[in-house]
């Protein structure tokens, strides 16, 4: 099966219906490394399948696959089929994502208890060029194979890239904060480098048990960063640090924006 259309798979079913009592939602941004942590948890048996439902894709394909019209629809019938037996429902939603919810506190709503999991990298600049290479090549996770396109250095896509990630990631922080929702962080480099260890905090803070023989570890999927990640990283920062007009205007536009934000 194309590995794409894999996730929706019957065979990712619970064989009995259980009524979600706890929902664990990997709060993250794009290439995070949040497929390999929604892989990680699947395998336990304990998570439900923390997959994209909420992505703009996946929820259409969803909808025509279980003949339902909106988001909550194709949210209670995904909630039938991929709760796991001790009750616990995974999702992983990037925070762009939040709007298909109707925002922050309707996607609470929607979300049976929810725990959040907040996934981040320490190097944000690496996760930039990972994804300005992933948007070239269309390659969003090791196991799809040959990429389809050669990528080219763009200085714009990176920046941009950056942006993204800083506020998404300060977005996820202050409506955590804010709305006082259980949460808990969790670093990319942690789970790669301690999968048992992650699995056990992760159950820890939403009061479950995972069977130890269930826990992966080592990581469930392939390391995707090469050379090329280390060339067009180092390459951005020396232009980026040789351009003072950049330097002075990215300064400038962002405290312009904080101050009226604030005034």
């Amino acid at each position: 099966m194309e590995l794409y259309q894999d996730q929706f798979s019957s065979e990712h079913d619970y064989r009995h219906q259980t009524e979600t009592q706890k929902t664990l939602v990997i709060a993250s941004t794009v290439r995070s490394g949040s497929h390999m942590l929604g892989h990680l948890l699947h395998q336990t048996d304990a998570f439900g399948f923390p997959l994209e439902y909420a992505n703009r894709k996946n929820l259409d394909e969803w909808k025509a696959r279980l003949n339902c019209k909106t988001l909550p629809e194709v949210l209670k019938a995904l909630q039938a089929r991929r709760t796991s037996s001790n009750g616990t429902f995974g999702i992983k939603i990037h925070y762009s994502h939040v709007q298909e919810f109707g925002g922050f506190k309707a996607m609470c709503d929607l979300l049976p208890n929810p725990h959040f999991v907040l996934l981040t990298r320490e190097d944000v600049m690496a996760q930039a060029v990972s994804l300005a290479v992933a948007k070239q090549t269309g390659a969003w996770i090791s196991e799809q194979g040959k990429p389809v396109a050669d990528p080219d250095y763009r200085f714009d896509d990176i920046e941009a890239g950056l942006r993204r990630v800083c506020l998404e990631n300060a977005s996820w922080r202050y409506s955590l904060a804010a709305s006082g929702c259980k949460y808990m962080e969790l670093n990319f480099s942690d789970v790669r480098s301690n999968t048992v260890n992650t699995v056990l905090r992760i159950a820890d803070f939403m009061g479950i048990d995972v069977e130890s023989p269930k826990i992966p570890t080592s990581p469930v999927t392939k390391r995707q960063s090469n050379e090329l990640n280390k060339k067009w990283l180092a390459r951005f920062q020396q232009e980026f640090n040789a351009d003072n007009e950049l330097l002075r205007f990215n300064q400038e536009s962002i405290w312009h924006k904080l101050a009226k934000k604030l005034s």
